[in-house]
């Protein structure tokens, strides 16, 4: 069985409230959604179905006496920017603390440990500079079963092969700098930094802020919005939309607010 990487873009980053900043929520593969691959297999379309991790989670889950995942938490797979052993890369930089398939993909939840390495990796995540959450494992079972010799290419018409993996060996995942899939994201890392971003807020806005943090609930509208919908009496411009930023704060306050409506709308997708 041959081993095949596989990366995932983060499609937003954001910071929740609670704990210490080192309990980390991210895809590490999403479900039934076609990807364009290039590896040991040719060139073609991957579909992960939403079974495929089904058994190897069962085999990898804490039981008995065992109280920890056998999975690996490696930065870039333990590997160099050039694809080379690293053997800084090699240590693992946290723990998992949940892995489970939902209806979205591969959900991790990974307690980061109090190392160097670690550290760096979390500082990159929550200023955006790690771009993509990555899984290796092997391919058991796949639609169709034979890749054929030369592996897979576009037809004449340049129209890609499907192949459906129906079932994952997983061995580790980890953060890495190469996207390479569209669909899956880094939930949150939960942290006070949260506090800190929020602290210039306006009480009663901060107060809202935090419950739609923590309930992923949308509430009403900021002071000095008005709610999206078709325009009164004719009138073109209905005003900021609720999905604006609250005018008249700072740039920092903006992101915030535009990083919170980006996880509602994450956790309408699911």
């Amino acid at each position: 069985m041959d081993a095949f990487l596989r990366y995932f873009p983060l499609e937003d980053i954001h910071v929740r409230a609670g704990g210490d900043g080192r309990t980390v929520e991210a895809y590490a593969s999403v479900f039934d959604t076609p990807s364009e691959i290039h590896d040991q297999d040719g060139h073609y379309n991957e579909v992960i179905d939403r079974r495929a991790f089904d058994r190897t989670l069962t085999q990898l889950a804490p039981a008995g006496n065992r109280s920890t995942w056998r999975v690996g938490v490696l930065y870039n797979h333990g590997r160099t920017l050039f694809g080379t052993p690293s053997e800084r890369g090699a240590m693992p930089i946290g723990t998992p603390v949940e892995i489970k398939a939902d209806t979205r993909g591969l959900l991790t939840v990974t307690r980061y440990n109090k190392t160097e390495l670690a550290d760096e990796v979390l500082e990159n995540i929550r200023e955006g500079s790690i771009s993509a959450q990555s899984f290796s494992g092997g391919f058991l079972r796949s639609d169709p079963g034979r890749t054929p010799r030369g592996g897979y290419r576009p037809d004449a018409g340049g129209k890609l092969r499907t192949v459906r993996r129906q079932e994952i060996k997983l061995r580790e995942y980890g953060p890495t700098p190469f996207p390479a899939y569209p669909d899956a994201a880094v939930i949150g890392v939960r942290a006070e930094q949260a506090a800190r971003l929020l602290a210039d807020l306006p009480p009663d806005e901060r107060e809202r802020l935090v419950d739609m943090l923590r309930t992923g609930t949308p509430l009403d509208s900021p002071p000095g919005e008005t709610p999206a919908g078709p325009p009164a009496n004719g009138d073109p411009d209905p005003g900021p939309a609720a999905e604006d930023p609250p005018a008249g704060h700072s740039a920092r306050q903006k992101i915030a607010w535009i990083k919170i409506r980006a996880d509602i709308k994450a956790r309408r997708a699911l």
